[in-house]
């Protein structure tokens, strides 16, 4: 009896052992959880600002190649003011995310696309950009529009290369802070644009939650809260200064329990800072549930985990998708361009080297003419209707591209003889007279097209286009609207 007893003991004291680690382990594991969630819910944060600063500086990248892009066929005139820019600027205000657009002359004198005029020489922003430096202006009440926006401007060059005025774009602060990635919190975070003296110049989120909005100061609200990790104001004002990055956790005054996340880092314009904010229990969320569901937990966060990733994958993926496809594409006719054209036919003709194929340049019939009667504009939308013509044309499969300005190329891929490219030519040359394009008042447009073949006519992409552009230059000798073969 007393053997059993001492058994008994001893299995207490085991099985009590035992229990006592388990629930030290736990305890253990539950406070490094605890600590993993916190660093893991602060990296998500910084991760988060460094895709909202790289998303914003992207976003203000392409709209300055748009705007350079302008500026080039502005700088072609003679007249800075010629009708033809300044309907051009009323285009971009109408087509696109300016709020105004202005075309601005070295004195200063800014004509917007509204017909107003304003003299802008005291304006930081004009003074750089005239000297030849593109421009993010800070916050400015314009007397223009009522509202406060921010410009971005651009030199424009003549043929000399000097500087003959600005292109000036204007947003709209409310559609710069709509630039941010959605919350990834519910709503319950905030994201703020924020200037070296501490003005928030772009804001959203909950403003009667965080007591904050546009134009507060960001110092004298950070005032309002208790900064953790010894972080002061005099920190957080020298980090703005000198663009450093950094998370600060910090409690509410009225509520000292209620804590949050601050994260900010350098934007790269103007000294901006990007600024994320988010209560700590948002951020902390799944760790609601690890104390009564620990298993279920583990299973969740792998499954969530493997989702982020996944998902960042998918997004990662799609984004590069999207700018291969800017990269690839004519703006214009939606058609690959030049070099993707050139690239997509050595390549396949370095990988069916004993197929047959056709190589055919067509170009549009006095193209010039009808941009000097009906203007630029008008030509363009001849091209844009020309490519989907080529579209519903062509094979699905076939390479089509826009290798000039008027001037367009075709690779038919795998035909068995080039009387298969003549038939298709002839097909495409009847439908382009037939077309009715409205802006051409009853006229109709022709084109001529040269052929060349692979493998007899050339193994790359120039040998090709040299052979299709001799058969081209005589279908225009010939008295255009017609196609010619290259015979060697």
């Amino acid at each position: 009896m007393k053997k059993n007893q001492t058994q008994i003991k001893k299995y207490a004291a085991v099985i009590s052992i035992f229990l006592a680690a388990v629930i030290v382990g736990l305890f253990v594991f539950f406070f490094c959880i605890k600590r993993s969630v916190e660093q893991r819910s602060k990296n998500t944060m910084r991760n988060n600002v460094v895709r909202q600063s790289e998303h914003l500086r992207t976003i203000l990248d392409i709209q300055y190649d748009y705007l350079n892009g302008l500026t080039e066929e502005i700088g072609k005139t003679d007249h800075l003011l010629a009708k033809k820019n300044m309907d051009l600027i009323k285009s971009i205000t109408k087509h696109t995310d300016f709020g105004g657009t202005a075309l601005i002359e070295p004195n200063g004198d800014a004509h917007y696309d509204n017909g107003l005029i304003k003299n802008l020489s005291h304006r930081k922003y004009f003074k750089e950009v005239i000297s030849g430096k593109r421009t993010l202006s800070d916050p400015l009440d314009s007397s223009i529009s009522g509202s406060t926006r921010v410009v971005l401007g651009v030199p424009i060059y003549n043929s000399k290369h000097k500087v003959i005025g600005a292109l000036g774009g204007s947003y709209d602060v409310t559609a710069l802070s709509r630039m941010l990635f959605e919350d990834l919190f519910n709503g319950q975070g905030c994201s703020m644009i924020i200037a070296q003296n501490g003005e928030i110049i772009a804001f959203e989120g909950d403003t009667s939650y965080w007591n904050l909005d546009y134009r507060d100061n960001f110092y004298k609200c950070c005032c309002k809260w208790i900064i953790k990790d010894k972080v002061t104001v005099k920190k957080i004002k020298q980090d703005f200064k000198e663009g450093k990055e950094n998370l600060v956790t910090a409690d509410s005054k009225k509520e000292g329990t209620r804590r949050h996340y601050f994260a900010y880092m350098p934007m790269g314009a103007n000294g901006w800072m990007l600024c994320y904010a988010l209560p700590e229990q948002a951020a902390q969320q799944s760790y609601n549930f690890i104390e009564d569901y620990e298993i279920s937990f583990m299973i969740v966060f792998i499954v969530l985990v493997t989702l982020l990733i996944l998902y960042i994958v998918y997004e990662n993926h799609t984004r590069n998708k999207e700018l291969l496809k800017y990269a690839q594409t004519d703006a214009l006719t939606g058609l690959y361009n030049k070099e993707t054209t050139e690239q997509l036919t050595d390549e396949l003709l370095s990988e069916d080297e004993n197929k047959y194929h056709a190589f055919l340049i067509l170009d549009v019939d006095c193209f010039k003419q009808i941009n000097d009667i009906y203007g630029h504009a008008v030509g363009d939308i001849v091209l844009q209707k020309f490519g989907k013509l080529l579209k519903g044309t062509f094979r699905e499969g076939d390479i089509l591209g826009r290798i000039g300005g008027d001037e367009f190329g075709v690779i038919m891929k795998n035909i068995q003889t080039k009387d298969i490219a003549m038939k298709k030519a002839e097909e495409l040359l009847a439908k382009t007279q037939a077309y009715k394009i409205d802006e051409l008042k009853g006229n109709n447009i022709s084109i001529s097209i040269g052929i060349s073949t692979a493998p007899q006519d050339g193994d790359c992409y120039m040998d090709l286009y040299k052979r299709a552009d001799q058969a081209l230059y005589q279908a225009k000798r010939s008295g255009k609207a017609r196609v010619c073969n290259y015979f060697s």
